[in-house]
């Protein structure tokens, strides 16, 4: 079994740190959440029973493929994926050109699904 770390809504500062503590304790991978913007919306959130995120503006949102091309430097076997990343909202070639360089640069240790 592959476990997977889920590290959304960790400080910035923290991610390095982290991701060296989920290699040494065996995990696979370690993912993060991509958000560009925050918005109030008065649609309720549907995956709450209060109707709110569990973000609010202050939430950290670090740019994915800059945490995972630090958070790669400082391992060598913990794979790295977004769990939430919002392409549409972005150039795809860039994406791809984001992506491929992690890819390359974690020695191919990036899973990518949008």
């Amino acid at each position: 079994m592959k476990m997977w770390l889920g590290a959304s809504f960790s400080d910035t500062d923290q991610f390095v740190e982290l991701a060296r503590a989920a290699e040494r304790c065996g995990f696979d991978t370690l993912t993060l959440s991509d958000h560009l913007f925050y918005a109030d919306f008065e649609t309720p959130y549907p995956y709450s029973k209060s109707g709110r995120p569990r973000w609010n503006a202050r939430t950290h949102w670090p740019d994915v493929w800059v945490t995972i091309g630090a958070m790669s430097a400082v391992t060598t076997s913990l794979r790295f994926a977004p769990n939430v990343y919002i392409a549409p909202v972005r150039d795809l070639f860039t994406v791809a050109k984001q992506v491929s360089t992690a890819a390359v640069l974690s020695r191919e240790r990036v899973t990518f699904g949008v």
